[in-house]
């Protein structure tokens, strides 16, 4: 039987904490030690609800490798990272929820003024059509590929329009025969990771006009609602944001490589190679959302950052090139010419 199979108790599972050198734990409790029988209890009780393993992965990176223990940790302050990177999360959701919402508008606006409020059912009307898609793996668009793309969409519509508990969307439903609703009752029905399919598949004059309202080009755009993609999801289902590294990488935004003040933010693992660490993903976001809302308060979200620094977790660890490019960051406005960021 592997180790993996074996169901530790949640006494066993803290004296493996302790055997691996996270401080702050005593097991042997006498009865008139009142006060730390209340903390093992505690300790205890937070085990059994957060679990074993997730705290652990939360510890990985006080892990030191050469003596196999955990360095510089205590119970307390492994707990606490891990409240402290679910603040992160919410505080990133926050943000990223403004940014779906306005992709969505986005979509239905141009599909609806150019194709009418029932035109994005027809995919040959908007979609880029005889030609390689280059954001789908190369695939051609012919008419047999586009008709394809259109019966797995209008599909999946259905039980979204069935299960949704939308009161306009029922509304339209029950008083119309029509199986499709209107384009600007869909978008906002749909996950973002398919809204991002809907605009890989527009046409290139289509992706353009989104695009541009987000002050960048259409490769940029794609490669950072993928890279947000990525983060809600891991936001959503429980994952470790703070320890997040992207596989690979989104662009880089021009203000962080040519900015005087802006390209002093992000940590570079050598020339033109920037981190793939959280800073970036934060780049990404305050890039979008200074064309979405330019008063945007980022104040919980630069705190949760800053109460994950420590001795063995610093700025750089998190991708930025020093504390004070924390700071750099969610201080960002938009030029009046809509076409990059400045400090202020």
């Amino acid at each position: 039987m592997k180790k993996h199979d074996i169901s530790l108790r949640y006494i066993d599972q803290l004296a493996l904490f302790k055997m691996r050198g996270v401080d702050g734990i005593s097991l042997s409790v006498h009865r008139a030690e009142e006060k730390k029988r209340k903390l093992l209890n505690k300790q205890l009780k937070t085990l059994s609800t957060i679990g074993y393993y997730n705290l652990k992965n939360y510890a990985n990176p006080y892990f030191d490798s050469s003596e196999g223990k955990y360095k510089n940790l205590s119970f307390d302050k492994l707990v606490a990272r891990y409240y402290r990177d679910k603040h992160l999360k919410q505080a990133v959701l926050h943000a990223i929820e403004d940014i779906e919402t306005t992709l969505n508008t986005k979509i239905a606006s141009v599909l609806g003024e150019r194709y009418g409020a029932y035109g994005y059912t027809d995919f040959r009307l908007w979609c880029q059509r005889n030609s390689v898609n280059k954001f789908l793996r190369g695939k051609y668009m012919d008419k047999f590929a586009i008709q394809k793309e259109q019966i797995n969409f209008l599909k999946e519509l259905q039980n979204i329009v069935r299960k949704s508990y939308s009161k306009d969307l029922q509304d339209y439903i029950k008083n119309t025969e029509k199986i499709y609703p209107p384009i600007w009752l869909v978008m906002n029905e749909l996950t973002l990771g398919t809204s991002i399919h809907l605009y890989k598949l527009m046409s290139k004059s289509n992706q353009r006009r989104i695009s541009s309202y987000f002050g960048c080009k259409t490769d940029e755009l794609v490669s950072w609602l993928e890279s947000i993609n990525l983060i809600r999801n891991i936001c959503c289902h429980n994952g470790i944001l703070a320890d997040f590294k992207l596989k690979t990488r989104a662009k880089v935004p021009k203000e962080y490589k040519s900015s005087s003040e802006l390209k002093t933010v992000l940590l570079k693992i050598k020339p033109e190679v920037y981190t793939n660490r959280l800073a970036f993903q934060l780049c990404i976001i305050v890039k979008l959302m200074s064309k979405i809302n330019n008063n945007y308060t980022y104040r919980d979200l630069r705190n949760s950052v800053k109460k994950l620094l420590d001795e063995s977790t610093p700025a750089t660890y998190y991708g930025f090139q020093n504390q004070e490019a924390i700071q750099k960051l969610f201080k960002v406005k938009i030029l009046k010419d809509n076409s990059s960021l400045i400090l202020y």
